[in-house]
């Protein structure tokens, strides 16, 4: 395949675990009020949008903002071996931003941090697999915010005390 070809089919998602069942979704069920994702099956996940959750989102993605600077996005679509995921926060460096083709539906480059948080739809188990789908994709770190708002750091080999990225960014949100 050209390489533009291949470009193209990669920013589409081409050939990548539950890509096509997402991209359909999105273009199918474009008001759908859930947040979609998919496995590694291309079976649909859908989660819905809780007002407290939103509120931690818009708290985290300040504070990180604060920490780290541009660039820090909220629900924010990434390509994984285990499917299409969506981070609730995200921060990337403008150099992986640059990676992202124009166009792209979801980002095939994980981001540096990817932060999950904890709702009553969530269990450990599925956080614990999004969190190896990102260190398998190139995350540096991964943030877990609880239900009480505590948060836990991991980088690919373990929990952390703190953030190596921001260590200035607290532990309770």
């Amino acid at each position: 395949m050209p390489a533009t070809a291949t470009k193209k089919a990669t920013a589409a998602g081409g050939e990548r675990p539950g890509a096509e069942a997402w991209s359909k979704a999105m273009r199918d069920l474009p008001d759908l009020p859930y947040k979609v994702e998919t496995n590694a099956r291309g079976q649909l996940i859908l989660s819905p949008p809780k007002p407290e959750h939103g509120f931690s989102q818009s708290r985290i993605s300040r504070r990180i903002f604060e920490a780290l600077g541009e660039v820090v996005g909220v629900e924010f679509s990434v390509y994984t071996s285990g499917g299409v995921k969506i981070p609730d926060v995200i921060w990337m460096s403008e150099e992986r931003r640059a990676q992202i083709p124009e166009g792209a539906e979801a980002s095939p480059v994980v981001l540096e941090v990817c932060v999950e948080v904890m709702s009553d739809s969530n269990t450990e188990a599925e956080t614990a697999e999004k969190r190896d789908l990102y260190f398998d994709g190139g995350a540096k770190e991964v943030w877990v915010v609880g239900r009480d708002e505590a948060v836990r750091f991991f980088d690919a080999d373990s929990e952390i005390e703190q953030s190596r990225l921001a260590p200035d960014f607290p532990n309770q949100i």
